[in-house]
């Protein structure tokens, strides 16, 4: 039996589809996955402690990360710059170049990461002075 070359460059195509959607969906999976994990462990740990986010309005990772915290149904405090003035006093005397900047406890950090809240949440409350959150440990692009 003779197969013609373009069909079997559909086939090709096919499979190549197929590849990458198992691999898209996997990676779908594995990021989902993480996020429950996450959330699991940052409800486990919550306690009396809070998480304090630091955003203005116009910050798209803000929004993103009040999203993913209303999402899993985990209690926080924003604390607008542009808003009040305390929380801008608290922001710029931390250093960071800009938000969000996440504080629990003592611990702050830049970007938003619901792995490091889930550690800080297990990090006992030391009162010595945490590292100022930075543009180089950011997990922002």
């Amino acid at each position: 039996m003779k197969v013609s070359i373009s069909s079997r460059n559909t086939h090709s195509l096919w499979t190549l589809a197929l590849v990458l959607s198992i691999v898209f969906g996997g990676t779908q999976a594995l990021s989902w996955w993480r996020d429950v994990q996450a959330a699991q462990r940052i409800k486990s740990r919550l306690g009396a402690q809070r998480i304090t986010l630091y955003t203005t309005q116009s910050c798209f990772y803000c929004t993103k990360a009040k999203t993913w915290l209303r999402g899993h149904q985990i209690s926080w405090d924003e604390c607008d710059v542009e808003r009040d003035l305390s929380c801008k006093a608290t922001f710029e005397s931390q250093g960071a170049p800009g938000t969000p900047v996440v504080r629990v406890g003592h611990h702050w950090h830049l970007g938003f990461d619901p792995a490091w809240i889930a550690e800080a949440l297990n990090t006992p409350e030391r009162p010595a002075p945490q590292p100022k959150p930075n543009a180089d440990t950011s997990p922002r692009p």
